[in-house]
């Protein structure tokens, strides 16, 4: 694996503490095979904050969000990309196709949905179609569903206390956010969720080293190459 043997970091996408601590256990585990401590590489999950007074607040203005980010246009489309098909005459606001993908190489629609085999489209469709049918999601709703990121909602203690929990539970070695607004995305986390963090003593409150490498707390390995590592995704 490149990412164990070489990278400095690893920028991941884990929608579960579950699958986020199976994915940290298999690649920590691969760096003694190279001679590298566990905290020679740090795992950040990219993940998605919505702070709200109250946790229904917050629910409810990630629903907005959501709805937002993912227009029925948008839906129709990304789902062309799995099905392969031009499903412009099907309800965004209604359930899933009633026709198999076609499975033919010529792809109707480029995109990172796409970028799958036909047996990964095929798995894709039905694995989708299961979960649309359990939770009875139109194909907006379904969408929405399958392309969110990790997301931390709640009001700033429920959001710091899950943050550390993922970190104290080795899912993650921290996070890179991505607010869904820019610029002054970050403005709120920073007034409302970094100063409890810093209170239980799990978040630094000054960086005292001269580089990024050291405030991870990564070894100092830019003498050993000659032009800096980069970060491998596995």
């Amino acid at each position: 694996m490149l990412a164990a043997s070489h990278a400095d970091l690893i920028y991941s996408r884990h929608g579960s503490l579950e699958t986020g601590q199976a994915f940290y256990a298999d690649v920590k585990r691969r760096l003694t095979k190279y001679g590298r401590s566990p905290d020679a590489l740090k795992i950040l999950p990219g993940a998605n904050f919505v702070i709200g007074d109250t946790q229904a607040d917050a629910q409810e203005k990630l629903r907005a969000i959501r709805l937002q980010q993912v227009s029925p246009r948008n839906a129709i489309v990304f789902l062309e990309q799995v099905w392969n098909r031009d499903l412009l005459n099907y309800d965004p606001d209604g359930p899933l196709p009633d026709i198999e993908p076609d499975i033919s190489e010529t792809r109707l629609a480029q995109g990172r949905a796409n970028n799958q085999d036909v047996a990964g489209r095929l798995e894709t469709a039905r694995v989708w179609r299961e979960l649309a049918e359990r939770d009875k999601l139109s194909i907006r709703q379904l969408i929405i569903r399958v392309t969110g990121r990790q997301h931390f909602v709640g009001t700033p203690d429920e959001i710091a206390t899950e943050i550390n929990h993922y970190v104290q539970a080795d899912a993650a070695d921290g996070f890179v956010f991505a607010p869904h607004l820019t610029p002054g995305g970050f403005d709120e986390f920073v007034e409302r969720v970094v100063p409890i963090l810093q209170e239980r003593g799990v978040y630094r409150t000054d960086y005292v080293e001269a580089t990024l490498r050291s405030n991870l707390g990564l070894p100092d390995r830019l003498a050993q190459y000659s032009t800096p590592n980069l970060a491998a995704a596995v």
